[in-house]
C-alpha cells in the first residue's frame, strides 16, 4: 500500500502554493466563508465574490446583523443561493449562542447549522492547528490513486477507511498546512485527467503512478447488476426513531427512503453449508474473519457489523450495534419482492439501541455526518408520510416495537 510523506507534501505545499486571500489569515471565519464559497466553485470564480463579501461584512457580527437579502443579493451570480442561507444562518446562530465568538475546536465547530465534517476540519486545522483531518473530492482522487484504493470512494466504507489512514498521516505541528497541501495536489497536480505525476512530491510512494495508469483512480461505481438478488437489511431504532438511508438520484428506486443494506448477487451463508464450491464474496467474508482458507465458516456477528459500517459512515453507533450484534439476533425474512428487472430476497435484524444505550442519551448529535452518507432518523410515526418504497412497507409490516 501506497504512503503519504508528510514531510515532502507540506514542504512542496510551501514552495508552490497559489497566493489565495484566504489564505492570508487565520480568521476562522474569514476561512468559513472561503470555504462555503469554494463549495462547487472554483477559486477563479470565488476570489472577488470572497473580496466583496468580506469588504462587507468583515466579521461574524456584521454578518448576522445584515438582512439576509442583503446577503443573498451580494451572493448572486456565484449561485446555489442555499449556502450564503447556511452561512447567514450560521453566523446569526453563533452571534445567540456564543456572542460572536467562534468555537474553537472540531466538534464544537460542528453544531454551527450548515457546518459539516469537511467545513468544521478545515477551520479547526488551518485556524487553530488541531490535528484534523478534511476529506473532499480532491483529497478522495489523491488518496485513491496513492494507495489503488478499489472500492467505489463515495462509499461510506471508504470514507471511513480514508480518514483513519489520514489520522494517522496528519502530522500535528502543521495540520493546516497538510491539509491544504492534499487539497492543493488535488487541485493542481493529481486532476481528474492528465495528472501531472511528473510534478507530484508524493510519486515515488503512489501505487497508481507504479500501476502505470493512475486515471484508473478513482474506482468508478459498479454498473447495476441485473438478475435476482439478496438484499441484507438493519433496521435501526433509537428512542422511537429509525434509521433511514436515500437512495441515489439514478436507478432502481432513485431518491426513495430505505432501510439501509445492500444488494448482493449471492447470499454468503449459502456456501458455508454441506461442502458447496465458495464464491469469490464468500472467500472475502471468510478471509477478514480470519478462517482456515482451506475451510470456511460463516460468521454472523462479523458479517452484519461489516455491512453496518459499509451503510454508515458516522461511528456515533458503533459500541452499541456491536453489543447488539453479540447477542446473535435472529435473521429474519426472506421476504421476496419483485420489480420489473429484479427479484429481491430482503433478509434483516432489528437492532433497538435503546436496549443497550442510556436513554437519556442522543446518539443524533452529529446531523452533518449523518446527511453525508444521505441518511436520517425519522419518527417510526411518520414513515406512512414518506417515500418509502413497497418492498421497504412490506418490511416494516412486520416489524413489531
Amino acid at each position: 500500500m501506497g504512503i503519504i510523506n508528510s514531510s515532502k507534501l507540506v514542504q512542496w505545499f510551501n514552495q508552490v502554493k497559489r497566493d489565495l486571500p484566504w489564505r492570508r489569515t487565520k480568521d476562522p471565519y474569514a476561512i468559513w466563508v472561503s470555504e462555503v464559497m469554494l463549495q462547487q466553485t472554483q477559486v477563479v470564480t470565488a476570489i472577488p465574490y470572497y473580496l466583496r463579501f468580506m469588504g462587507r461584512f468583515p466579521t461574524l457580527s456584521h454578518l448576522a446583523e445584515a438582512e439576509q437579502e442583503e446577503v443573498l443579493e451580494l451572493w448572486r451570480g456565484l449561485g446555489y443561493y442555499s449556502r450564503a442561507r447556511r452561512l447567514w444562518e450560521g453566523a446569526r446562530y453563533v452571534v445567540e449562542t456564543a456572542e460572536g465568538r467562534m468555537p474553537k475546536d472540531y466538534q464544537s465547530l460542528l453544531h454551527i447549522k450548515g457546518v459539516g465534517e469537511y467545513t468544521a476540519a478545515a477551520i479547526a486545522s488551518i485556524a487553530y492547528e488541531e490535528q484534523v483531518p478534511v476529506m473532499d473530492g480532491n483529497v478522495k482522487r489523491v488518496l485513491s490513486r496513492i494507495l489503488r484504493w478499489e472500492e467505489d470512494v463515495e462509499k461510506a466504507r471508504s470514507r471511513r477507511f480514508f480518514l483513519e489512514y489520514l489520522g494517522e498521516v496528519i502530522p500535528g505541528d502543521c495540520p493546516g498546512d497538510f491539509n491544504q497541501g492534499m487539497m492543493e495536489l488535488g487541485a493542481t497536480v493529481c486532476t481528474p485527467k492528465h495528472p501531472r505525476c511528473e510534478q507530484c512530491p508524493l510519486q515515488a510512494d503512489c501505487e497508481g503512478f507504479a500501476l502505470g495508469d493512475p486515471q484508473v483512480y478513482p474506482v468508478k461505481k459498479s454498473k447495476e447488476k441485473p438478475g435476482s438478488a439478496w438484499r441484507p437489511t438493519l433496521i435501526l431504532l433509537h428512542q422511537g426513531q429509525v434509521l433511514l438511508k436515500k437512495r441515489p438520484s439514478t436507478g432502481l428506486l432513485a431518491d426513495l427512503w430505505e432501510f439501509p443494506g445492500e444488494e448482493m448477487m449471492v447470499p454468503p451463508w449459502e456456501n458455508y453449508r454441506g461442502g458447496k464450491e465458495f464464491s469469490a464474496e464468500a472467500v472475502k467474508v471468510a478471509e477478514r474473519v480470519g478462517e482456515e482458507t482451506s475451510r470456511y465458516r460463516y460468521n454472523l456477528d462479523f458479517a452484519w457489523y461489516e455491512l453496518y459500517k459499509n451503510q454508515i459512515g458516522d461511528a456515533a453507533c458503533d459500541e452499541a450495534v456491536q453489543e447488539l450484534l453479540s447477542r446473535r439476533p435472529s435473521r429474519q425474512g426472506p421476504l421476496v419482492h419483485t420489480f420489473s428487472h429484479r427479484r429481491w430476497q430482503i433478509y434483516w435484524l432489528v437492532l433497538n439501541l435503546d436496549e443497550v444505550m442510556d436513554k437519556t442519551v442522543r446518539v443524533r448529535e452529529n446531523e452533518d455526518s449523518l446527511k453525508g452518507d444521505g441518511l436520517c432518523w425519522l419518527d417510526v410515526k411518520e414513515l406512512d408520510k414518506i417515500a418509502l418504497p413497497v418492498a421497504f412497507q412490506k418490511v416494516w409490516a412486520k416489524v413489531t416495537i
